[in-house]
């Protein structure tokens, strides 16, 4: 059984796994399953997500949605949309991930009349139940995919091309429907919004931010803003804007020789005495005692 690969996040909450590759654009996973917490972060990616629980249950979080998934149920969560996945136990949870220009190439009329309308169309996400036929189609298709991998035929590639046509296809169908199965256009702005801000923080971290700017580069107020990123991340901006800050100079701790005080002053903060404590709180350590350990680590190991 295949598992999920490990999390690579960066700070935009953009994960960073590669899945498939450019000439195929498409990946598998046969098992959910991610640490002792069963828990995998807040991320985004550029594909489209079709999960399908086989056992267990698997809780996923859009916004400020918990979407319960049990035996038999499922998920499709459109590409570039926030989101994380809680699970009580072990959970067996077959995943379909794939860039929408799987379907057809960008510069096809299949793409620009049947694949970046339904992109643009405002769909976060919408839950997949087994008793409903066109979206138990959908699952099924995850089913076959899952087959087809384990086949290994040598027209595999075609054959799971052929299942995410029409797997995209059913979708395309039912447009009306998923459109009525939720807040999707006010998740999605949500999400929109929150993306802005993030690459404003990502951009602008190391100078003097004020909530204001922060909330100005997705031009909404400063009530929206805080309401987007506790909504969307379960933070506020301030606060994601310091953990940013954090996890910069841990990696310049580990990665660098600069003093304590760079390396504030260079994350954004206004002193080493601030970092100090914000560290000491989030790691565990002080930063310097951070260094002296990560050292003693790469030491051990060499």
């Amino acid at each position: 059984m295949e598992l999920c690969e490990p999390t690579r996040i960066d700070e935009t909450l953009h994960e960073l796994n590669e899945h498939g590759s450019e000439q195929f654009p498409f990946a598998y996973f046969r098992s959910f399953y991610q640490g002792e917490d069963n828990y995998f972060p807040w991320h985004w990616h550029q594909d489209v997500e079709i999960v399908l629980v086989e056992s267990g249950e698997a809780h996923c979080m859009i916004g400020s949605e918990r979407i319960v998934l049990r035996r038999g149920e499922g998920l499709f969560i459109q590409a570039g949309v926030i989101h994380s996945y809680e699970t009580p136990n072990r959970v067996v949870m077959p995943t379909v991930l794939f860039r929408p220009s799987l379907v057809a190439p960008e510069t096809s009329a299949i793409y620009s009349r049947l694949v970046e309308p339904f992109l643009k169309a405002n769909y976060s996400h919408v839950s997949l139940l087994p008793d409903v036929p066109w979206q138990n189609e959908i699952l099924n298709t995850v089913r076959k995919v899952g087959r087809l991998i384990a086949a290994e035929e040598p027209t595999m590639e075609l054959d799971i091309h052929a299942a995410v046509c029409g797997l995209w296809a059913n979708l395309w169908r039912h447009q009306a429907e998923i459109a009525t199965l939720g807040k999707t256009e006010s998740s999605s702005l949500i999400q929109v919004r929150l993306r802005k801000m993030i690459r404003f923080i990502e951009a602008n971290f190391a100078g003097k931010i004020r909530l204001e700017e922060i909330a100005r580069a997705a031009s909404v107020s400063v009530s929206e803003a805080l309401r987007c990123f506790r909504e969307g991340v379960h933070t506020t901006p301030i606060d994601y804007l310091n953990q940013y800050r954090l996890n910069n100079a841990r990696w310049r701790l580990v990665s660098t020789t600069l003093s304590v005080t760079e390396i504030a002053i260079e994350s954004g903060f206004s002193s080493a005495a601030y970092l100090d404590r914000l560290f000491l709180h989030h790691f565990g350590a002080s930063p310097t005692e951070y260094r002296k350990r990560h050292s003693a680590q790469n030491n051990a190991a060499g």
